[in-house]
């Protein structure tokens, strides 16, 4: 029977040339044997590519074969080559069947002389997985491989987690691509950069990623970009796939290479995460070269996943560690076979799509009452897992927005049932629900950035560059870095505004307080380090109705009506004369007034609000 040249998996070598266990020096005329592997006195066949693109055949190498003068691969013309394996039966494509390989250093007659290294199961095939004959899935699983909207550029030193370009993002916790570095110090910089050099092989795209550490750090066990693959591990569990890479050293660049991995994120809250999984290593040359490396997707059997439902595959190109280089590479792509496109390449359009569609915590409004799937309705009701007691949604799909209330939005308008514990993942376990921000009867306004502040403890003032944006009742929250808040102001305390002038502003410690100018008590001292000020996320503020308070009047006066008189003159002494008691009166003005509130809700029209989970 024919073997299924589709299944045939490259390797360039066992290593990228063979050497002296002893020596270090290469494996010279080194003998490499290959058998079945649960079957080790039976030799099984390795093959060598030949011909023209389109027309290229696949011919069996020399078994057991012998290694050239420098340690490599040769076929029968003595060509350095690359090796392919076939790792089923060749008579039965849905058994697997795996190599056990023996290398031999020879004697002065060419006869084995000392084992150097054996390999089983090689390649490795799980256990359960038997190939069957498809059409191949041409479709790339790295959304926006070109980098479309991308940072720009970042100084990497002190950053151990960034978004770098938008890619898919919904459900996920560790969305979208991302620079990832396990420790800061070394002095790293990226870059996304035209490209300039035509890739002969592939649509050459807009941008490349250039990668750059000039200053090392010890220590460093992570240093990649991460790419989103799928949503869930066990979506693509046991899958056979290619990765495609293009890939580029900086000449001059000792250190010329990246590692590939496949990341099996668990999810948030798993007791552990497993370490990535390396696809294989990629030596770079100094123009830009298409790799193309076929693997399986790990199996996922077995593996105890968080409870947020946010477990995800990732592939990660892991820069070298603790280590000077240079290197680029754009393009990666996933593909669902071992037989890939010979290009790729997705419309600004297409990938604009998604990039841009609804992430979570994005409002939505709508004249129609059908809520979308994917979203809650903001109903001044609360979300939590399908074991809490919520009122709008209680299901596993509310976590990434729980999770977002939690992080960013104070209890007094994100209110946790019962009070909010360790972190989000320990309450939203515990089956606690979390309130949504209100929105009956309120509008949306947008947040300007937080700014620093001074503190004057003598006068209650907090000086900012610009007061104007901070209005009477503005609910904020203060925080610190590098010293101490002042000392009449607690971290995570929502304070409402007190308007004063142009640039500086009172505290009250709530909305009635600072309606009455009563302020929050001086304090003894003007704290020390960075005091910033924040307008609170989610925060809900204001009035439908109002009593307007004697302050709040336009300042003016009363007079007289025409019957209204003042009399004053004296009694008990005679005209012109100093003797007698003087005495004087006044008539009132008339009362008027209910004290009654009044409406202040601006003109409105009423629909429907939904938050994207």
């Amino acid at each position: 029977m024919t073997i299924n040249t589709d299944l045939l998996i490259a390797a360039p070598m066992l290593q990228d040339y063979l050497v002296d266990k002893d020596t270090g020096f290469p494996l010279a005329n080194g003998q490499v044997s290959l058998y079945i592997d649960n079957q080790r006195s039976f030799f099984k066949n390795w093959y060598y590519q030949t011909g023209a693109p389109g027309a290229y055949t696949w011919i069996p190498l020399d078994n057991p074969l012998n290694l050239s003068s420098v340690g490599t691969i040769q076929d029968p013309n003595g060509n350095d080559v690359i090796p392919f394996y076939y790792p089923f039966d060749e008579t039965n494509q849905n058994v697997a069947q795996p190599y056990y390989i023996t290398v031999y250093s020879v004697d002065s007659n060419g006869n084995p002389a000392v084992l150097q290294f054996t390999r089983e199961n090689f390649p490795f095939q799980p256990s359960n997985f038997s190939p069957t004959v498809q059409n191949p899935t041409w479709r790339n699983y790295i959304l926006n491989n070109v980098y479309w909207r991308n940072i720009g550029a970042l100084n990497c030193t002190n950053v151990t987690a960034q978004v770098i370009a938008p890619s898919q993002h919904e459900g996920y916790t560790n969305g979208d691509i991302q620079f990832l570095k396990s420790t800061t110090g070394a002095t790293d910089n990226l870059a996304f950069l035209p490209m300039t050099e035509v890739l002969d092989d592939d649509i050459t795209p807009e941008y490349y990623l250039n990668m750059e550490c000039s200053g090392t750090q010890a220590g460093e066990t992570v240093k990649c970009i991460q790419y989103p693959i799928s949503l869930h591990v066990a979506t693509l569990s046991n899958v056979p796939a290619t990765v495609v890479f293009q890939g580029q050293n900086v000449a001059g660049s000792t250190n010329n290479y990246v590692d590939l991995y496949i990341y099996q994120y668990l999810g948030t809250g798993a007791l552990s995460q497993p370490a990535p999984i390396l696809i294989q290593r990629v030596v770079l040359g100094n123009t830009f070269q298409k790799f193309s490396i076929p693997f399986i997707f790990p199996d996922a059997s077995g593996l105890t996943l968080g409870l947020g439902g946010d477990d995800a595959l990732f592939l990660r190109v892991q820069y070298p560690l603790s280590a000077l280089f240079e290197v680029n590479h754009t393009k990666p792509q996933i593909y669902l076979s071992t037989d890939v496109p010979d290009n790729d390449f997705d419309t600004y359009d297409q990938i604009e799509s998604i990039i841009n569609s609804p992430r979570t915590g994005d409002y939505k409004t709508s004249l129609n009452s059908f809520q979308p799937f994917g979203y809650v309705i903001v109903n001044d009701g609360n979300i939590g897992d399908a074991a809490s007691s919520a009122t709008t949604r209680a299901n596993i799909d509310t976590w990434p927005l729980y999770n977002m209330l939690w992080s960013g939005v104070n209890d007094t308008f994100a209110p946790v049932s019962t009070g909010r514990g360790a972190n989000a993942y320990a309450d939203f376990t515990a089956n606690k629900t979390i309130g949504l921000p209100k929105a009956l009867g309120r509008v949306l306004q947008g947040l300007p950035t937080s700014s620093t502040f001074t503190y004057d403890h003598t006068t209650s003032l907090l000086t900012v560059t610009d007061a104007t944006l901070y209005y009477p009742g503005s609910p904020v929250i203060l925080t610190n870095t590098g010293g101490a808040l002042p000392a009449a102001f607690s971290g995570g305390v929502v304070y409402y505004v007190i308007p004063v002038s142009g640039t500086t502003f009172k505290l009250a410690s709530t909305y009635a307080n600072a309606l009455a100018g009563t302020a929050v008590a001086a304090g003894a001292d003007n704290g020390s380090g960075t005091n910033t000020v924040s307008f609170a996320l989610g925060g809900s503020y204001g009035q439908a109705s109002h009593i307007q308070l004697v302050a709040e009047l336009a300042s003016h006066n009363h007079t007289f009506g025409s019957g209204a008189q003042s009399v004053f003159g004296t009694s008990g002494g005679s005209a012109g004369t100093s003797t007698g008691t003087d005495f004087h009166a006044f008539a009132n003005t008339d009362s008027t007034g209910s004290s009654a509130p009044f409406n202040v809700i601006q003109p409105s029209t009423y629909g429907y609000v939904f938050l994207k989970l």
